[in-house]
């Protein structure tokens, strides 16, 4: 991170190399969910981490629309 605390964005060696991130991404994400629905959930401790790991997952894929940006500019 810079000294302003900001997130930087850096150039990928492939356009490709985001795509793949971002169906990975979206693949864990559409697991996580359904491990939430399926009632797999034991307490709601268990539930608060899960949801926290779906908000990470929403913040990554943040990031790539973020670096999808940067390479299009």
């Amino acid at each position: 991170m810079g000294e302003d605390g900001g997130f930087r964005v850096y150039a990928l060696d492939h356009a490709q190399h985001i795509r793949t991130i971002r169906q990975r991404l979206e693949s864990v994400r559409a697991t996580h969910r359904e491990n939430i629905l399926d009632g797999s959930v034991r307490d709601w401790a268990d539930y608060q981490r899960r949801v926290g790991v779906l908000e990470g997952i929403g913040e990554a894929l943040h990031v790539c629309d973020e670096i999808e940006k940067a390479e299009r500019a």
